[in-house]
């Protein structure tokens, strides 16, 4: 038997699962800050600026999660946040 449908509550946020990441190609300039961004299926674009920069190493005694996120600023306005995976080397997009 199913218990009976409660709608959500007005006082508890709705979480909102994050999207799936997609590999991107980044270009870096000299310090390892991303300078343009291709996302599959559209125009690269140059970023204008990096908000937001932090890391997440986690999980060592499982499998290693090791990753460098910015918050950047298209040259088009769009805000947009990146990952690098450090231990393969490659770059994704995260959609909220």
């Amino acid at each position: 038997m199913r218990p009976p449908y409660r709608p959500p509550r007005p006082d508890r946020p709705r979480l909102k699962p994050l999207g799936q990441p997609k590999a991107v190609v980044v270009h870096t300039d000299g310090l390892g800050e991303p300078v343009h961004v291709r996302v599959p299926g559209r125009p690269a674009r140059r970023v204008a600026v990096v908000r937001e920069r932090w890391r997440i190493d986690d999980e060592w005694w499982r499998q290693a999660i090791s990753r460098e996120y910015r918050t950047v600023v298209l040259d088009d306005g769009k805000v947009i946040t990146l990952y690098h995976d450090m231990t393969d080397d490659t770059w994704y997009v995260q959609r909220g």
